[in-house]
């Protein structure tokens, strides 16, 4: 059953289906077990996503730097 939540980084409210049988966030690459350490509770769709591409920058390096 999806739950409505509000994003901890952006303040937006969006579905979390956590519970669910496939949640949209299952979508996105996995975060290093240290950036899980770090994260409160569920962040909405755009905020998550910006915080992958974040954290594969600092592991691998900005792709367009090259």
């Amino acid at each position: 059953m999806t739950q409505e939540k509000t994003c901890n980084r952006c303040g937006g409210t969006f579905g979390c289906g956590r519970d669910d049988a496939a949640c949209w966030c299952s979508a996105l690459p996995p975060l290093p077990a240290e950036a899980l350490n770090e994260m409160n509770d569920c962040y909405c769709p755009r905020c998550l996503a910006d915080i992958v591409a974040a954290k594969r920058v600092e592991a691998h390096g900005d792709p367009r730097a090259n």
